[in-house]
């Protein structure tokens, strides 16, 4: 079961980027300046150190860093430059040799410094293995042109889950990947580290805020599933129990297991729109099936209000959503055929 969403692929990695690179705002504070991440690569990420790492040289001021502060002696580390550079760089160059143009901007640079670190400092690892058998996935993933439009594929399953967090609960964490088992980096902001701990229970918990760079543009986009902000369901931005049959919801993963978020039968309109509810006895929709409650069956999307695979280049479509690229509409009517939308991202 599915609950469909069509993203884009690169839209959060662009999001958080000048939120990630805020390295160079002043503040008038005076506190200690964080010695967690030193400028020396043999140092561990929590050591004790006497010297500031990145704090102002004097004056008083301190400098405001990314969560991942800059570490100007040392290097890339291989392993990291390769995975990067297939998640942002490949999709990008096969996309401009569909389209015959030039490549656009990509963030290969910060993906590759924020996880160097975190290796570096021996807060997770990635075996090449795994990296090796995400970049074939990616690449198959990326044959041909089809794909290209507004709502590019993402990284496969073969890429996601493929790090090992080595911190324990308690411990100062830059990315909930860097927690051991499923633990959670809490209270991590894009200048503010976090602690590794457990996933939030009770409505006195909020969620729904977390800004994770790294995970980001690693492109973990099953973070959330690995590791869970809440041990139940994340709804309105508390951690709270799923909503049983009958209660009010917004979305079918705010219910109970089995249940989903309908029109409730027979009831009055509210601004034009009737009130839902948690409704059981509702099996995910089957393709070419209405998706009342966007659930379908296994990898379908719910498209224009039904079940359905997006289409390959050649079929017939009426918008960019039927399409795995885009909808060509040669003389600008309402029909045309999928294929590579080179004009839009």
């Amino acid at each position: 079961m599915r609950l469909a969403s069509v993203t884009g692929s690169l839209s959060l990695v662009a999001r958080f980027a000048l939120a990630s690179l805020a390295c160079a705002c002043q503040r008038s504070s005076t506190t200690a300046p964080d010695a967690s991440v030193a400028t020396d690569a043999t140092v561990p990420a929590d050591a004790a150190a006497p010297a500031a790492s990145h704090g102002a040289a004097g004056g008083g001021g301190e400098d405001v860093e990314p969560v991942y502060p800059l570490e100007t002696k040392a290097p890339a580390l291989p392993i990291a430059t390769k995975l990067c550079d297939a998640l942002t760089t490949l999709p990008e160059k096969k996309r401009a040799a569909c389209c015959k143009a030039s490549p656009g901007v990509v963030l290969a640079t910060e993906c590759t410094r924020q996880l160097s670190a975190a290796i570096r400092h021996n807060a997770l690892a990635v075996d090449d293995k795994d990296v090796d058998a995400c970049i074939a996935a990616f690449d198959k993933t990326l044959d041909g042109c089809d794909w290209v439009g507004p709502f590019p594929p993402g990284p496969p399953a073969a890429c996601q889950g493929i790090f090992k967090g080595k911190l324990a609960a308690g411990q100062k964490c830059r990315s909930s990947l860097e927690c051991t088992g499923d633990l959670r980096c809490r209270d991590l902001g894009p200048t503010t580290p976090g602690k590794c701990g457990l996933a939030g229970t009770g409505e006195e918990t909020s969620c729904g805020g977390t800004v994770d760079s790294l995970a980001t543009y690693t492109r973990q986009n099953d973070v959330d599933k690995r590791h869970p902000e809440c041990k139940e369901r994340c709804i309105k931005h508390k951690c709270q129990a799923p909503i049983a049959e009958g209660g009010s919801c917004l979305i079918s993963t705010d219910c109970v297991d089995g249940l989903q978020c309908l029109p409730a039968p027979g009831a009055a309109s509210k601004n034009g729109q009737p009130p839902r509810t948690c409704i059981a006895g509702k099996s995910p929709s089957k393709e070419g099936e209405p998706c009342p409650g966007a659930v379908c069956e296994g990898a379908l999307q719910c498209i224009r209000g039904r079940c359905a695979t997006r289409k390959a280049g050649g079929e017939a479509c009426t918008d960019d959503f039927e399409c795995r690229g885009g909808c060509l509409k040669s003389d600008g009517g309402t029909k045309g055929t999928c294929g590579p939308r080179c004009d839009i991202r």
